[in-house]
Formats: C-alpha cells, structure tokens, sequence
C-alpha cells in the first residue's frame, strides 16, 4: 500500500510541473505597422498588439481586427516568432 501512495504523489508533482508549461504556451509577436490590433488566438480573445510593439500571445489560430477595420490572420505554435508588416497599407502576419 505504501507504494500507491509513493506513486500517486510523484505523478501529482509530475503533474503540478507539467500543467503550467501547457497553461503558459505562446508565441512573440511584433507589430511594425500604425494599426493597433485586438487579436484573438488559441483559447484567448482580446489580447491587444498595439502599433509598433512586441508583446506575447496565445499559441494557436490567430485573428487580428484594428479599429480601421484591418484584418491579420495565421497560425503561431508555441515559441515562434512574428511580425506584422505593412504592404501597401495592407498588414501582413509573416515569421520574423
């Protein structure tokens, strides 16, 4: 019985450690364009990237809408790296 109780403790320590990793999953975006966006991504909606910052998002299916009636949109996994960029008053999600 002693064994149950060891091997229920370290798969709930194993657990405690494991769950924050997944909680805290996201990716780097930098915004290099005037329009501020409210982005929904993963799990998480109105998550702002305001104009000429780099701030961290939820991993996952990204929408971007700018109060100017911009759109952005991707796809980021956990640890990657974007940017958005202006073409020709068009803003474009790219890898940075």
């Amino acid at each position: 019985m002693p064994m149950s109780r060891l091997m229920i403790a370290v798969l709930a320590a194993g657990s405690a450690l494991v769950a924050p990793r997944l909680a805290a999953a996201s990716c780097s975006i930098h915004n290099d364009t005037n329009y501020s966006f409210t982005v929904e991504s993963g799990n998480t909606s109105n998550q702002s990237v305001g104009s000429h910052t780099q701030t961290s998002i939820a991993a996952g299916k990204i929408v971007g809408r700018s109060k100017e009636g911009k759109t952005v949109g991707g796809f980021c996994k956990d640890g990657d790296s974007l940017e958005i960029k202006d073409d020709h008053g068009v803003p474009v999600l790219m890898p940075k």
